[in-house]
């Protein structure tokens, strides 16, 4: 498939670019008279190209309709990471106080998922220790890693694929304006306030 699959389920799910061509991310949420009760966002890897493929590797996720739901607002932020070999890890992010509009914060978390993009897929390919910085074979430069050429062609681009039925970055935020009542701007200073610290230094949960 050309992109990955659109989360199943909620009221809006929509894929977004993340800003290389090797990512993709969906977003996935309800609406509930101008309230945002339910969201998933998930950073997708595409592991390969011929034929395409596409994985999960990182999600973030919130749900007050459910007792069994992950409530950001009692728990936190936290990131599940999928890898290669072994189970996935949960880790708690560090984080400012979230803005009470869920728009702002799914606004936040693809942000946070495009710059964090390298991390999740050293994690994913376990070329790194979740939560930790990564272990060099002589202490000091990192051993090389060698990329197939195809690899190389879609992980250096910038651009997504030509393919996807993508919006941008200013089409998530006017949806999430639509669905709680408030104009894009405000989205997107609301967004801006959140500070999600570097996974780097995240507790590890559950590895």
């Amino acid at each position: 498939m050309s992109a990955p699959s659109l989360p199943t389920g909620y009221d809006v799910s929509k894929h977004v670019p993340a800003g290389r061509r090797d990512c993709l991310i969906t977003v996935g949420f309800d609406r509930r008279q101008q309230r945002i009760p339910r969201f998933l966002v998930q950073l997708y890897y595409r592991v390969s190209t011929d034929p395409i493929k596409w994985t999960w590797i990182a999600r973030m996720d919130h749900n007050e309709t459910s007792a069994l739901g992950h409530d950001v607002y009692h728990e936190g932020l936290h990131v599940d990471i999928d890898r290669q070999s072994k189970r996935p890890v949960h880790l708690k992010l560090a984080h400012s106080s979230l803005s009470s509009n869920r728009g702002d914060v799914i606004r936040r978390c693809v942000n946070y998922f495009k710059r964090e993009a390298q991390y999740f897929i050293d994690v994913y390919e376990e070329r790194r220790s979740p939560g930790r910085p990564p272990s060099w074979s002589d202490g000091g430069e990192p051993t090389p890693t060698f990329m197939p050429s195809q690899r190389v062609e879609g992980g250096m681009s910038r651009e997504a694929p030509a393919d996807a039925d993508i919006i941008s970055d200013e089409e998530l935020t006017e949806l999430l304006a639509e669905a709680e009542g408030r104009t894009p701007e405000e989205v997107e200073r609301g967004a801006a306030e959140i500070e999600i610290a570097p996974p780097e230094e995240a507790t590890v949960v559950d590895e």
